[in-house]
């Protein structure tokens, strides 16, 4: 198992389904993979992401040509969030299969569909984990996970969390969004804690 996989926080079944948009289909029937990465390369260095960083990402076989790109995207789309480079820079040193890149795209795209409702400021990292900071202040978890059980890992997680929390100031709220299913164990454990918890955030095979 990989080591972005093996060390998640949360329990649980991975997503295994990229979303493909309208706009990135129309992307890739366009452009060459030689192109696609002079693109991303561009938008990469645009959104913040030092060479070192854009290089060891475009070069990390984990990630399909598609899957750069849609990862690229997503970042692009999150406009005016600082940090975004230390996403790039995790992706790129931690992701060794599909399944990471799978997780990397589709986290950045949930942290897209977040930031929509909820605009966020910067990201910040847990590890080799992306939190997101949003302009109130609050403090959000994006995972692109099908069902997330409570573990050791979510408790060291939380832990990690509430400290950035704190951090934050002016009793910054704590937000959860996640794509498919809480359980009902783990939703206790962060409620209790005093995490706000949405899940089914996108559709999936648990919808």
């Amino acid at each position: 198992m990989s080591v972005q996989l093996a060390t998640m926080p949360m329990g649980g079944p991975a997503l295994t389904v990229v979303d493909v948009t309208s706009s990135l289909n129309d992307v890739l029937k366009e452009k060459s993979p030689t192109d696609l990465k002079m693109m991303n390369r561009k938008t990469l260095r645009a959104i913040g992401a030092v060479e070192k960083d854009t290089e060891r990402f475009l070069n990390n076989s984990a990630f399909s040509p598609s899957q750069q790109t849609a990862f690229v995207l997503n970042l692009k789309s999150l406009n005016g969030v600082a940090n975004r480079g230390a996403f790039v820079r995790s992706a790129g040193e931690t992701s060794s299969d599909e399944s990471d890149a799978i997780f990397c795209v589709q986290t950045a795209a949930l942290m897209s569909k977040l930031h929509k409702d909820k605009p966020i400021a910067r990201l910040a990292m847990i590890g080799d984990f992306p939190i997101c900071i949003a302009k109130d202040g609050t403090v959000i978890v994006a995972f692109q996970w099908d069902y997330a059980a409570w573990t050791s890992g979510a408790a060291g997680f939380t832990d990690e969390a509430q400290k950035l929390a704190d951090k934050s100031g002016q009793g910054a709220h704590l937000f959860v969004g996640l794509s498919g299913q809480v359980s009902p164990r783990l939703r206790q454990e962060l409620e209790a804690r005093g995490f706000t918890v949405h899940d089914r955030l996108a559709q999936g095979p648990l919808k």
